[in-house]
């Protein structure tokens, strides 16, 4: 792919931090600098795996579930390690779940994005 990476994970990371904002902090209490060290930490493994070569390889939808599926692990991960008390009874797999299920749809977005700008790379007149 034909892509400023340095863009693509500013983009990425920025959507990523106001989803775990939302849901983490706003919705269950997790401190925001934590809900931000998770978002920038699964930012970084989940382009590097999934939107570099799970998206080149197999597609959008292949892709958004392996982000799926990476982000509830590396969001649950994370929050175990921390071990901090949440002001509500809900579990780490769920509050891993909740962020999982929204950054999925994110993340179906974000492909879109990438895959489009790549065609528009690909399209583009070389000059030299």
């Amino acid at each position: 792919m034909e892509i400023n990476h340095m863009k693509a994970l500013t983009i990425k990371h920025g959507a990523l931090l106001v989803v775990f904002i939302g849901v983490l902090t706003l919705g269950f209490g997790v401190p925001w600098y934590h809900a931000a060290w998770i978002s920038f930490m699964v930012a970084i493994i989940a382009y590097w795996l999934g939107d570099m070569f799970v998206l080149r390889k197999f597609g959008n939808l292949a892709a958004t579930a392996a982000d799926f599926g990476l982000v509830f692990f590396l969001t649950w991960f994370f929050l175990w390690i921390l071990d901090f008390d949440i002001r509500t009874e809900t579990s780490f797999v769920l509050l891993a779940l909740y962020t999982a299920l929204v950054t999925a749809v994110v993340e179906f977005l974000f492909h879109g994005w990438l895959l489009k700008h790549k065609r528009e790379k690909a399209d583009a007149p070389v000059t030299r």
